[in-house]
């Protein structure tokens, strides 16, 4: 016979207690260093990702005063091309360690993932100096 599923409180505390040992340094070195993050070529995922990203803002369809990132991780990437379409950008998520991972980086304190390779990118893509 089929196994009964959990009841959903149970569900959503078996989730939230997993996210509780989220590593948000591991996670950028397993998802945002080479070779994902290979800018050689946009077979790669997050050159591809970047180029999908400026293109879409490129657009001018997305525009606007305020831009809230939901779900943000400890991550920026997906904000860069969105910088000159909108006066202020909010990066919100539900992870501490994410929060305070960005903390880190936008206080510039030693040892944060460097985002400088991804904003080089972005700006060769979007045709900056």
């Amino acid at each position: 016979g089929a196994a009964a599923a959990a009841p959903r409180h149970e569900t959503l505390a078996a989730l939230r207690e997993g996210y509780q040992h989220f590593d948000p340094r591991a996670y950028l070195q397993n998802n945002y260093l080479p070779p994902r993050a290979d800018f050689s070529s946009e077979e790669f995922v997050v050159p591809w990702k970047l180029r999908c990203l400026a293109e879409t803002f490129a657009s001018g369809e997305i525009h606007g005063r305020t831009l809230i990132d939901v779900g943000s991780g400890p991550t920026i990437y997906q904000l860069l091309s969105a910088c000159d379409h909108f006066e202020e950008i909010v990066a919100t998520d539900y992870l501490a360690v994410n929060r305070e991972e960005l903390g880190r980086w936008v206080r510039g304190e030693p040892g944060t993932f460097d985002w400088s390779p991804f904003i080089q990118h972005v700006c060769k893509i979007e045709g900056r100096g």
